[in-house]
């Protein structure tokens, strides 16, 4: 018996599109291939975080995967790859990816791990603190009636109770599970375009994604004796003017069934180069008037943008040539993956640039350490600093605002998804007096956003995508994925009235349920 299913665990439409996993099973006779593509992070408040993302140990054996495919670095793609390897994954099973996102793996992991570790401290304290406070009332009520007999029996129970929330809330990985997690990325990663067999009549080709460096449309192709199969995932898809990569390549293959992102579902970007000449005008006024430039960034993708745009007008004069300082340990990290691969030549317009932005430009500076950093946020304009993290809730970008936000020398560009009670939300709603540490500051500097910076496809892009895939009359299904159920939706709306008429699009575009369980 032949059966090919795939099961929705994680990055579908809901409450919170991150933490993309699908489970892929192919059943043919007594043979069973097992294979998620992707196993994201969950991204949520940290009082949920960890609860939610070892459920998906209770959906899966690890130990029983035969190949996990990943298609691009983020966390919410990756993330939860060290938990499968601490529960059994790695014994049979290995890490199927393109060799980019092999060099991030580690980098990207690393800071997950080391950022849980800090959380579950967190947690754990005000846990104990929390309960501590509420023994304390119970005890001055009921030690009339018990004296040392109640404490007694309260330190026990309150043992107890500490072990049950140390446990919920220990991290999902450490460091060494990043490494063993590492070891199991086969053969260093792989090309695009080629055809990779990952079990007798099962194959795998990636193609450029345009989303992300080693970002990854997987095509699988599943062979019987009576009929190909081809089902297509598009991870998190680019656009088709990407700054720092070309769009993405349209896949080859007649494929049946299409598994789609929807983040932008619903939604038109705005025109980019219109925002980038608004970008290029006020750098070159903050030059004439020595003022400082604070761009709060993302580390993968976002700042080797900016790098790659500020070092490209610098070197034709269209702007100042002033100083450019990268000041995050981890941006340096994954900067320095993209200068290795500049030679690759992936990058969108390369040859217009006569040495490697990201290791070789004459105006870009890295921090090493933060004393340096300090001393740097002292010093006059002009120059321009882009620190992490990009919604300015941690890292060092928040010295950078809490000393620049109320000078008026200041402009902040904020060139990144600000999430709802983040500082970064808050400063781009026009907040005129912000809380940084405890203390209040009257918010001086020029505060100035830019929404084309997205890497993600907007709607219209996915839709004239998916019409492409369409066009050979093979497409039987669309499972739209990695969205909210709104822009899920819409992009369904726009998808009826783009395919052509030839199927009964209305049932056969598909938005999944988290858990829910699809024969193909």
């Amino acid at each position: 018996m032949n059966a090919i299913t795939v099961k929705f665990l994680g990055g579908v439409a809901g409450d919170n599109l991150t933490g993309s996993s699908v489970l892929l099973t192919v059943r043919r006779g007594k043979e069973t291939f097992r294979c998620l593509i992707d196993a994201g992070l969950i991204q949520c408040s940290s009082r949920e975080f960890f609860d939610k993302n070892r459920e998906i140990l209770n959906e899966l054996k690890p130990g029983y995967l035969d190949a996990i495919i990943l298609t691009h670095p983020h966390l919410d793609h990756i993330g939860r790859l060290p938990l499968l390897v601490k529960n059994g994954f790695g014994q049979r099973g290995r890490i199927i990816c393109t060799e980019a996102t092999a060099s991030l793996l580690r980098v990207m992991l690393e800071d997950s791990a080391k950022i849980q570790a800090i959380e579950s401290e967190s947690l754990k304290t005000k846990n104990f603190n929390g309960a501590e406070r509420k023994n304390k009332q119970k005890n001055y009520r009921r030690d009339r009636g018990t004296r040392g007999n109640y404490d007694r029996i309260q330190s026990r129970l309150q043992k107890k109770k500490k072990t049950k929330h140390d446990n919920a809330c220990d991290p999902l990985y450490n460091l060494e599970d990043v490494s063993a997690t590492c070891a199991l990325v086969k053969n260093g990663g792989f090309l695009y375009k080629t055809w990779l067999k990952l079990a007798k009549g099962i194959s795998l080709k990636f193609y450029p994604s345009g989303h992300v460096l080693g970002g990854a449309i997987s095509v699988i192709k599943i062979e019987t004796k009576t009929k190909t199969t081809y089902l297509g995932f598009s991870g998190d898809l680019g656009r088709q003017d990407g700054i720092i990569l070309p769009p993405p390549e349209i896949v080859e293959e007649k494929l049946d069934y299409w598994f789609s992102e929807s983040t932008y579902g619903g939604e038109v970007h705005p025109e980019r180069d219109e925002e980038i000449a608004q970008l290029l005008k006020i750098v070159a006024r903050a030059a004439n008037n020595k003022q400082k430039i604070i761009i709060p960034s993302f580390a993968l993708e976002r700042t080797q943008e900016i790098v790659y745009l500020l070092s490209y007008y610098m070197s034709i004069n269209q702007i100042p040539k002033i100083p450019i300082y990268l000041d995050s340990p981890m941006a340096t990290k994954i900067t320095e993956v993209f200068a290795k691969n500049w030679d690759a030549q992936m990058f969108e317009d390369q040859s217009l640039l006569t040495f490697n932005p990201f290791s070789d430009s004459p105006f870009l500076t890295t921090i090493a350490d933060q004393e340096s950093s300090l001393a740097l946020i002292q010093e006059p304009g002009p120059y321009i600093v882009i620190a992490g993290s990009g919604m300015c809730d941690a890292g060092r970008v928040r010295e950078h605002l809490r000393v620049g936000l109320g000078q008026e020398k200041t402009i902040i560009f904020l060139v990144g998804y600000m999430a709802r009670n983040s500082l970064g939300r808050r400063l781009k709603d026009g907040l005129p007096i912000i809380k940084m540490n405890g203390v209040e500051i009257v918010v001086k500097a020029e505060i100035i956003g830019f929404d084309s910076f997205s890497a993600h496809a907007d709607s219209p892009f996915l839709t004239s995508y998916a019409k492409e895939l369409a066009t050979n009359n093979q497409l039987q299904k669309i499972f739209l994925i990695h969205g909210e159920d709104d822009g899920a939706t819409f992009l369904k709306a726009d998808m009826l009235e783009a395919l052509p008429n030839n199927h009964n699009w209305l049932e056969n575009i598909i938005i999944p349920k988290l858990g829910q369980e699809v024969i193909l």
